[in-house]
């Protein structure tokens, strides 16, 4: 996978093997000005022997989205609750893949010249000092794939300029590294993909593509009256056509984020088009925002998936568009939960895990 640029993209930072989807050509200009004011993606491998093997037994998958807040979410607490069995009734997790929204990076390759720079996000959480995306990995020996979409605002003085975007954290190695840019409503929003691969207890390998994804809470003001659904449903169908298109469009795919649904159910079309191409798991049960007042009570999160359901018969395929799979191999149904502590952030993580069924 090439980080080759064309004409339209030439303002994106690709770091190193990440396939880069560019937004509309019709954006560009609304874009330009946005990239100008985040650093390269980073794909950071875990240190030698800090993780499980290549590919582990899919029944030890737990997965989690999460909104963090822009570091404000106490997230070493979160990955020692998990891996502690904390989350998991009990039951220890040692592998694991965190889809993750609102992370930052601070660094000196983060542009601090002229660019568009939203409002600041810099929480002073109780539990201490923010999470700096790249700086969780290191210390937990995890594996890191993050894309900024944005600046976080202006720093003061000499402090390193940071930016903020969407991440996957794993213990499993990543690979098919893409990040896609949706179109312009009224911030830049990338998308984050990498696939895994894992296998059953019969030895039978197979991918799993994890998606990180943040929709706009709302349009710009030439467009506002699209901030009550309309502007997200277009971003959830470029993201849909996008993954789509990819070549490993029937690879078992998590897709994962915080959709930003704040608008009354029969407006917000971004779900029902998403469910149409991930069509596997439940929607989330109860309100996923623990901000100010005002948004209080909202389901802004989701994770859905398209995963390969094969009949116990194995010369009948089953299941709603799913494509092909490996021989015998199917998933449980997944389920998603909401975790009920916010640990810092304004957005509950949600939490499912993934179980393989062996056919006879």
């Amino acid at each position: 996978m090439g980080g080759g640029l064309s004409p339209e993209t030439a303002e994106l930072r690709p770091g190193p093997g990440i396939r880069w989807i560019a937004g509309p050509s019709s954006d560009h200009d609304r874009l330009r000005p946005w990239r100008a004011g985040v650093g390269p993606a980073v794909v950071l491998p875990a240190l030698s022997g800090s993780h499980t093997p290549t590919e582990p037994a899919l029944r030890d998958l737990a997965l989690i989205s999460w909104n963090t807040n822009v570091g404000g979410g106490d997230l070493p607490r979160l990955l020692t609750d998990l891996r502690a069995g904390r989350l998991t009734g009990g039951d220890s997790v040692t592998n694991f893949v965190l889809l993750l929204q609102e992370v930052y990076r601070a660094d000196a390759d983060v542009p601090r010249g002229a660019a568009t720079r939203p409002r600041r996000i810099a929480q002073s959480p109780e539990h201490g000092r923010r999470s700096d995306i790249v700086d969780v990995a290191r210390a937990q020996g995890l594996h890191l794939f993050y894309v900024p979409s944005m600046s976080n605002g202006w720093t003061d003085g000499d402090a390193l300029a940071e930016d903020r975007g969407n991440a996957i954290l794993s213990t499993l190695p990543l690979s098919d590294y893409t990040a896609i840019e949706l179109p312009f409503e009224g911030q830049r929003r990338v998308a984050a993909s990498a696939t895994i691969r894992v296998r059953d207890a019969a030895g039978r390998v197979t991918s799993l593509r994890t998606v990180s994804v943040h929709l706009d809470n709302r349009s710009a003001f030439d467009r506002v009256l699209h901030s009550f659904g309309s502007g997200r449903a277009r971003q959830a169908e470029s993201l849909a056509a996008n993954l789509l298109r990819d070549s490993s469009a029937h690879t078992p795919t998590v897709l994962a984020g915080d959709l930003n649904t704040w608008a009354p159910a029969p407006w917000e079309r971004a779900v029902a088009i998403l469910r149409m191409h991930f069509p596997a798991g439940n929607l989330t049960r109860g309100p996923t925002y623990a901000g100010p007042p005002m948004g209080v009570g909202r389901t802004l999160d989701y994770m859905m998936f398209r995963l390969p359901v094969i009949d116990r018969d194995p010369r009948r395929h089953a299941g709603p568009g799913n494509g092909t799979a490996s021989d015998a191999v199917s998933f449980a149904p997944p389920v998603s939960v909401r975790l009920d502590d916010a640990r810092g952030s304004d957005h509950f993580p949600l939490l499912a895990r993934l179980q393989l069924i062996d056919a006879p």
